[in-house]
């Protein structure tokens, strides 16, 4: 009789060869499941507007939630895009300025290293670089049809499902509880997508006020990219914050900028991700920090950088799945930060 360990061996290995040979098909579902449980939500709350004895309606909510996620994604895209032409033009006045800098830095890392890092500051050429970024926004457009498209039809499922559930499961008392578990796990999923997009939005405003003032280069882009890589954990944060500050340190002629750049931006980092974050997510966010590291790390080598930004996300997921589910509450309970898994229901907040 083969072992059970073996089986799961087995299981790991065709899994995970699924995931590196599908990456191509599977990462643009993959985020058109996250921008499906944003928008859900959305509407959700939308429909929940009354004036008086009128409230919007699910169709127009729905019209009104699509036009808000497609002028978001089209926002993002005009602000990395309009700057494209202004990094190829400040290009040259940074280089000189990192050149005079690295002369300094000569003085106390030594000639040697000095002139290594100027060896590869020279093979930095943006005007030759960027351009060829820019020149595959046609593989890029072709991804996001996609996922619109399985967006789409994500919502013309959602509006079968029930009459097909109530078919698999004739049966109304326990069609009625599979119905409830379903919507508790799709609350507590939506709850925990539009708090980490507030808070992600939160982070990048208030870092976009500490920059603007200073009259850093691109702070648009720098705020822009603080909301993205707030979904990266631990990461994503130090990358926000370290970007600005080098940019900084490159554009002044003084210290100060940089100081107040990286210590400002630091403190919203920190503040927003120990307390605001925390006090929203409850109990929705109650992952392992061991755990978040390893997802981290898996997603980032089967799937890269979309890896990093969907790894958290995905073990939510699996930590709101497997608390609903009694059979998988022990895999719960091990990923879990202090073993405490709330019961069905308990994460809608």
């Amino acid at each position: 009789m083969i072992p059970r360990w073996f089986l799961w061996l087995v299981a790991a290995a065709i899994v995970f060869s699924a995931l590196m040979a599908g990456r191509s098909y599977l990462i643009p579902i993959a985020i058109a499941l996250v921008l499906f449980s944003l928008l859900a939500a959305l509407i959700d709350r939308i429909t929940r507007i009354r004036v008086g004895h009128w409230s919007v309606p699910r169709p127009l909510a729905t019209v009104i939630g699509l036009v808000i996620i497609f002028y978001a994604l089209f926002l993002m895209v005009y602000v990395m895009s309009s700057q494209v032409e202004a990094v190829i033009a400040a290009s040259p006045r940074y280089i000189a300025r990192m050149e005079a800098l690295l002369s300094q830095a000569a003085e106390f890392f030594g000639r040697d290293i000095a002139e290594d890092m100027q060896r590869a500051l020279s093979e930095i050429d943006l005007t030759r670089r960027i351009p060829g970024v820019v020149g595959s926004a046609g593989a890029t457009l072709t991804t996001i049809t996609l996922i619109v498209l399985y967006m789409g039809f994500m919502f013309v499922e959602r509006g079968a499902f029930q009459s097909k559930l109530a078919r698999l499961f004739p049966n109304s008392d326990q069609s009625r509880r599979v119905h409830g578990l379903i919507i508790s796990i799709s609350d507590s999923i939506q709850r925990y997508f539009s708090i980490k997009l507030f808070v992600s939005a939160l982070t990048g405003g208030a870092a976009y006020v500490v920059m603007k003032p200073m009259g850093l280069d691109f702070a648009e882009t720098w705020a822009l990219l603080a909301v993205l890589l707030n979904f990266i954990p631990n990461i994503g944060s130090a990358v926000a914050t370290l970007l600005p500050a080098v940019v900084a340190l490159v554009q002044f002629d003084t210290l100060g900028p940089f100081v107040i750049i990286f210590f400002g931006v630091g403190a919203i980092q920190l503040f927003i991700g120990n307390f605001v974050e925390p006090a929203l997510m409850g109990r929705s966010l109650n992952l392992s920090p061991l755990v978040i590291i390893l997802s981290l790390t898996f997603w980032a080598f089967v799937w890269g950088i979309v890896g990093m930004f969907l790894s958290v996300p995905i073990m939510v997921i699996v930590l709101i799945v497997c608390s609903h589910v009694p059979a998988w509450r022990p895999v719960a309970i091990v990923i879990s930060r202090d073993g405490e898994i709330p019961a069905a229901g308990d994460l809608k907040g």
